[in-house]
């Protein structure tokens, strides 16, 4: 074998299992303390680096997406890039290396997922890496430990492996979705995603989320719908809630953090407030009025001070530390945004809103259009846009929307197989075209 042919079948090998490989270093934030940089980066990089080998000896081709919600999407992109340039405001650069080099993955994986074995292959190493991170976090739970503390306010509440216990929430519900739609569809071990949803609601509730114990029962009830198969969705759903409800009614801290969730809700809904009710164990470290109200209502003071172009790209929290520090109350505990919109409406205006929304819209109707095909790739289509709902909805809690690593693996994997879609469709209509032909010719 010449050195040629083992680096080629090398590069494959990379580039075949690269994506699951990514897909189980994403949870494990923590390596950054072990390596100044998440373990997941290098596998990146590493993968990348295989599959430029691979174009540059023309083994593969490099794709772009052409449907409509990606053009929204790079529009959104340049017109955050544009509102930076015009700022430049303090402490943004981490938001616009998101915003540039994120998309870039996403394209990297949507031309690594070709064939329906690397979309499974992908998302049994998702459901894999859920399990693996629930079963951690319950043995973490039991023997009193840690892996670390970055956040010292909320050391009490179980994060895993990630940097904070709300993403670690947002991760878990992910994974019992991507369970359910995957038993539904039977493109994975039975056992495996059982599992995975059952571990994913045990576990969740040790995490003391609010947004997590309202929207773990919502989303994994939408995957049920979503799936093609609703009775088997119906069936491993069931197993996850009951696993959810047993886990949150047992636990009086978090009991408590349930009803203060279902309160949060109440006043969503009513525009009430009701003080918090959570145990001392839970509010120990932490504030008990909530900081999202002074931090969304400096956001919306923003948008209404500049209501076209915002503030400026990841100018949030140096416009609240500085021009709008009045809304920061004393003792203040965070000054970064949690609500995806009103950082969006304060940072880039109603022009970037009116983006975000019409890709949003546009997305929806292209992943409703690939699951109404029902063919071949209908499941990978529908099952990686789906992850887009519950990224969507976390981030009005949580942040973390464009900077959600989670997005633009769901966004790669749904236009990759959206690409081989069509692809196959044009194959077909080729040999239906030519098919005609040769009828017309014979006759």
């Amino acid at each position: 074998m010449t050195r040629a042919n083992l680096a080629d079948r090398t590069a494959e090998a990379v580039a075949d299992y690269g994506v699951a490989a990514i897909v189980l270093t994403l949870p494990l934030e923590f390596t950054t303390k072990l390596l100044h940089q998440q373990l997941s980066r290098f596998v990146i990089v590493a993968v990348a680096a295989a599959f430029a080998y691979l174009v540059v000896r023309r083994l593969r081709t490099v794709a772009i997406p052409r449907s409509a919600s990606v053009w929204l999407l790079l529009a959104l992109i340049a017109v955050s890039l544009a509102s930076w340039l015009l700022t430049r405001a303090p402490g943004s650069g981490s938001s616009v290396s998101d915003i540039v080099l994120y998309p870039v993955v996403g394209i990297l994986i949507a031309n690594l997922v070709v064939t329906r074995e690397d979309h499974r292959r992908a998302w049994i190493a998702f459901v894999i890496s859920a399990l693996g991170v629930s079963a951690l976090g319950l043995g973490l739970d039991l023997a009193h430990a840690q892996i670390w503390a970055p956040n010292p306010l909320v050391a009490h509440r179980l994060n895993i492996t990630f940097a904070d216990p709300n993403i670690t929430a947002r991760f878990l519900t992910l994974g019992a979705c991507a369970a359910v739609l995957l038993f539904a569809a039977r493109q994975a071990p039975a056992w495996l995603t059982v599992a995975t949803a059952a571990a994913c609601g045990i576990v969740l509730p040790l995490t003391y989320s609010r947004s997590g114990l309202a929207l773990f029962v919502l989303m994994v009830a939408l995957m049920v719908f979503i799936a093609f198969n609703h009775r088997r969705a119906a069936a491993i759903a069931v197993v996850g809630l009951l696993a959810f409800g047993l886990s949150t009614t047992i636990n009086p801290d978090t009991r408590a953090r349930a009803a203060d969730a279902s309160s949060t809700v109440i006043d969503l809904v009513t525009r009430n407030h009701h003080a918090a009710s959570s145990s001392p164990a839970i509010q120990s470290g932490v504030a008990i009025e909530d900081n999202r109200v002074y931090l969304v209502a400096a956001g919306v003071k923003m948008f209404v001070d500049h209501p076209v172009f915002g503030v400026g790209f990841g100018g949030y929290q140096h416009a609240l530390l500085t021009t709008y520090d009045r809304f920061l109350p004393s003792g203040y505990t965070d000054s970064v945004s949690h609500t995806a919109v009103v950082t969006t409406l304060a940072e880039q205006g109603v022009f970037g809103a009116l983006l975000l929304f019409a890709f949003l819209l546009q997305l929806a109707r292209e992943a409703w259009a690939a699951r109404a095909r029902r063919d071949d790739w209908a499941v990978w289509a529908a099952l990686a846009a789906a992850m887009v709902v519950p990224i969507f909805l976390y981030s009005q809690f949580e942040g973390r929307f464009f900077s959600e690593p989670y997005l633009w693996l769901a966004l790669g994997m749904f236009y990759g197989a959206q690409m081989v879609a069509v692809r196959a469709g044009v194959v077909l209509e080729r040999k239906a075209v030519a098919s005609r032909r040769g009828s017309v010719e014979v006759a």
